[in-house]
């Protein structure tokens, strides 16, 4: 519906080229994953009031809800205690000025994997758990091109950025438990975004594929839900793109590119809008 061929690509450069996922021992999925998490907790600083654990637990947030849900179900009672161990276990480096970050390590690679394997159990319920996927910890392969990936997106938020706001949704908080919809539709009730910047609404996408029509149909979804919206962070955007660090590639569309008659079969046809 929305031609991929509109997308600009921009290749960045770091001398590695595109990552081969065939080399490492953990599936693809859960390395993609660990980098999303991981590249937000390494742009994450932390002030002297800010509680290490809480904000760590924001960004895994869903793997946490992964754990409990497979505890509360009775089929891995251990868990939900696991996942909140392995938050514990991430080091954290303080610098002079009294600021800290989290370090983006061999440990934090392995930490993350073992949390992400519990996304699942969130998304598509407990029976989708590989208990054996939690117990493979990365290799000296895998591990090297999750580090690349999250050292290949702090530069990319660099170049690109600052970031506006990560995983956000379509509705206000307040206006969700008044009943309200926001960007949300009768078709559409549920999904949230990846990251803003001030002029681009971006999807973090770790593969080793081209984006395809599905991913720009998403991404036009988000840009139109954002407007309807009417929240102020999605008042300036006016492009969409896609960062993917295995690739290390950039791409990126302007929406006034896209025909005003796919627009308005999207907002109509697809998320469901009237008028």
């Amino acid at each position: 519906m929305v031609n991929p061929r509109l997308l600009t690509v921009t290749q960045l450069e770091d001398g590695l080229g595109a990552l081969d996922h065939k080399r490492e021992n953990v599936h693809a999925s859960i390395v993609g994953i660990a980098v999303d998490y991981l590249s937000r907790l390494a742009d994450i600083r932390l002030g002297v009031d800010d509680g290490p654990v809480k904000l760590a637990g924001e960004v895994f947030r869903a793997s946490l809800l992964g754990a409990r849900r497979l505890t509360d179900s009775g089929t891995h009672s251990s868990a939900k205690e696991d996942a909140a161990r392995a938050i514990l276990s991430l080091n954290i480096l303080e610098h002079e000025d009294g600021t800290a970050a989290f370090v983006i390590d061999d440990d934090a690679a392995r930490i993350a994997c073992q949390l992400a394997t519990y996304d699942v159990a969130l998304r598509a319920g407990p029976a989708w758990y590989n208990p054996e996927s939690t117990l493979r910890a990365p290799d000296e392969t895998a591990t090297s091109h999750i580090l690349s990936m999250v050292e290949r997106s702090q530069d990319f938020f660099e170049d690109y950025g600052p970031i506006l706001e990560v995983a956000f949704v379509f509705v206000d908080e307040d206006e969700f438990e008044a009943g309200g919809r926001g960007g949300y539709s009768i078709y559409v009730d549920s999904g949230d975004g990846d990251f803003l910047t001030e002029d681009t609404l971006w999807d973090f996408k770790v593969s080793a594929l081209k984006p395809n029509k599905d991913h720009t149909l998403q991404l036009v979804m988000y840009y139109l839900m954002g407007k309807q919206s009417g929240l102020p962070q999605f008042a300036t955007q006016t492009h969409v793109g896609i960062f993917n660090p295995r690739m290390n590639a950039v791409y990126r569309l302007a929406v006034e590119d896209v025909p005003a008659e796919v627009l308005e079969t999207v907002r109509r046809d697809v998320i469901g809008y009237e008028g």
